[in-house]
């Protein structure tokens, strides 16, 4: 009798948890593919741009790899401000992403513009595709090496020039690396351009002694420079230069270099601690579209990068700029 008792009930304790399970939110059962929604990919930045061309092409082959559809929409203004703003007053349950330059126009944005919002409150994805610096010196000249160059800087205090574009993350890295070469500003004579081609243009032409710009844009003058060093945690296949920071090593010291706009895909944080089996699941679909061979060779064609960091190291990027940029804010203004 005993024996027939706690059979029926461990049997009512059974159907009693299985009615619970079957009641649990959505969100609380483990899911493993996207659920049957619609995502919208918001630019921040107006169309045609390096970002909104990004945003569109990972969301054509993006909704393949989740199997739903992604539209794609533009909201422009402030500097990317209005465009984060609108993406952060959308619904958090993964129906909306940031597909935009996610650096550095968030943190500008907080650090310029007054935003309420922080970097905490998104949850970056990936930094697919991100312009870095190129330390490079006019190809006459003796130097073989950033050592040798600053070690002439030096030698002869103020009459080095070095050409960068007023406010870049070019004007803030040469800072840096005086710095960490225990030196000031003026002990170079800075030259500012309004633009990158006209700073580049002085480069080749020998009106000044280095230049410190995109290393993409820097392509078209490669037979008239001489790259000395990269400002990226890693080198990049088609300048035959170290990093920054290796160059730096022998002296023992490290920074952390400035990079330029970041294009690739950030949720709202929110989504990603309701919802972190979706984060996954998106994730994952990420990475696997930037690791198809035949889909890299497309974004190639077309001039945009395929680099997957995930989410820690751009968010790692992405928080240590913002100190820079923090620091060097009346520059970068």
């Amino acid at each position: 009798m005993r024996r027939k008792i706690l059979s029926m009930t461990s049997a009512v304790l059974f159907a009693a948890s299985t009615f619970a399970i079957s009641l649990a939110p959505a969100s609380a059962q483990a899911e493993t593919k996207w659920p049957d929604q619609q995502i919208t990919f918001v630019v921040a930045l107006g169309p045609g741009g390096s970002a909104d061309r990004t945003a569109r092409v990972v969301a054509q082959r993006l909704q393949e790899e989740l199997d739903v559809p992604i539209r794609v929409i533009n909201q422009k203004g402030g500097g990317g401000h209005v465009g984060q703003t609108y993406f952060l007053n959308m619904p958090d349950d993964g129906t909306f992403f940031l597909a935009s330059s996610i650096h550095p126009y968030i943190s500008n944005a907080i650090l310029q513009a007054g935003a309420d919002y922080s970097l905490d409150d998104f949850a970056f994805v990936n930094g697919q595709w991100t312009d870095v610096d190129l330390f490079a010196l006019n190809a006459d000249l003796p130097y073989t090496s950033l050592d040798e160059f600053m070690a002439a800087i030096k030698e002869n205090p103020g009459k080095m020039r070095i050409s960068v574009v007023p406010g870049s993350t070019g004007y803030i890295n040469t800072l840096q690396l005086l710095e960490a070469y225990d030196l000031k500003e003026d002990d170079v004579n800075i030259v500012t351009y309004e633009s990158g081609s006209a700073a580049r243009t002085a480069a080749a032409g020998g009106q000044v002694d280095m230049t410190v710009l995109g290393a993409d844009g820097s392509i078209s003058i490669a037979e008239y420079i001489r790259p000395l060093a990269i400002a990226s945690d890693k080198r990049v296949p088609i300048w035959d230069t170290p990093t920054l920071n290796e160059v730096l090593a022998k002296h023992g010291k490290k920074i952390a270099p400035l990079v330029g706009s970041m294009r690739g895909i950030a949720a709202r944080a929110s989504f990603k601690e309701k919802y972190p089996e979706r984060f996954e699941i998106f994730t994952k679909a990420y990475k696997a579209i930037l690791s198809d061979p035949d889909f890299i060779a497309d974004l190639e064609k077309q001039g945009i990068g395929s680099d997957w960091l995930g989410p820690e190291m751009t968010t790692g990027i992405i928080k240590s700029n913002f100190e820079i940029l923090k620091r060097f804010k009346d520059i970068a203004n």
